[in-house]
Order: structure tokens, then sequence, then C-alpha cells
């Protein structure tokens, strides 16, 4: 629990989330767009542009996040602790924690811990899923890519030439 028992998510930082994601998503999905129209190589290029998708998913999924807590004020805060935590232990709230990462908005109860509200409980997994495959997405492509396998061939014959091992030689 935070020192501060009512802390709450900043209304200017939730609008900067909202709006950098706007322009984010919009760029991202442009990119993808321009990658498939390219198509030169094809894998590597279809790969860029999942990676973009998934990289897009993931912010819109986060900034869909934060719109939800926009328009969670101090007003509904009672309420939604009351649905999130029940109403046997309601009257037992108190205080609220705030976090960006994962974007969450808890409702802490003395004594039982704290419950999550406002925030859709998809929210989070949802947008790590897509972070982590848009990770796998923009290594593949990386690897996939001619240029890589080329410099992986040019560091594969520069390592033999300075150990001074012939090609397909074992130890």
């Amino acid at each position: 629990m935070s020192p501060d028992p009512l802390q709450e998510h900043n209304f200017v930082s939730l609008m900067g989330i909202v709006l950098i994601a706007l322009v984010a998503v919009t760029s991202l999905t442009a990119y993808a767009w321009v990658c498939v129209a390219r198509r030169r190589p094809a894998l590597p290029a279809a790969l860029r542009a999942g990676a973009a998708l998934c990289a897009a998913g993931a912010t819109g999924v986060y900034a869909w996040g934060a719109v939800q807590l926009l328009r969670f004020d101090i007003t509904v805060h009672a309420e939604a602790c009351r649905q999130a935590v029940g109403a046997s232990r309601a009257s037992r709230v108190d205080g609220y924690e705030a976090t960006y990462f994962p974007l969450r908005f808890g409702c802490h109860v003395a004594g039982d811990g704290t419950y999550t509200a406002g925030v859709p409980g998809w929210l989070n997994p949802t947008a790590l899923a897509l972070g982590l495959g848009t990770v796998a997405l923009a290594i593949a492509a990386a690897t996939a890519s001619p240029d890589f396998r080329a410099a992986c061939a040019r560091g594969a014959r520069r390592a033999r030439s300075l150990f001074h091992v012939p090609f397909g030689a074992h130890s």
C-alpha cells in the first residue's frame, strides 16, 4: 500500500497515454500496410507487418484501459469498489491503489488485500500477449532477412579465420 491511501491515476498522464497511443497505433498500422505492399522479400516483410500489427494491438488495448480509467473519477470509486469487493467488505475499503504497469485501479480492503476495479480483467494479459507476439515476430523477421543470414555467414567465416579452424573441422 502506498503512503497516500487515496492514490489514483493522474488525468493528464492518462490523456497523454491515450493521445500517444492513438498516434502509435495509426503509425504502426500504416507501417504494416507498407510492409505488405512492398513484399521484398515476402517472408520478412510479412513478419515485420505482423510485428507492427501486434504492437498496434498491444498499444490499442492499453489505451482502451486508459480510456476506461479516464471516465473513472472520484465519484465512481466507491461504487466500483463495492462491486469489486462485494457488499460485505465494502465498508472495510480503506484506500485506493493506482498503477500504470500493469494498468489497474485497486480497492484496498483492510486485512484482505487489494481488489481490481475499473479495468477489465482481460486487458493486461492481452496487452502482454500482444507485446510478446511483437517481440517474437520482430526477432523472426530479423532472422528471416537475407541480410541477417549473410551477416551470420560473414561472422562465421571471420570467426573461423581468427581461430584458424578449417571449414567443417570439429574438435
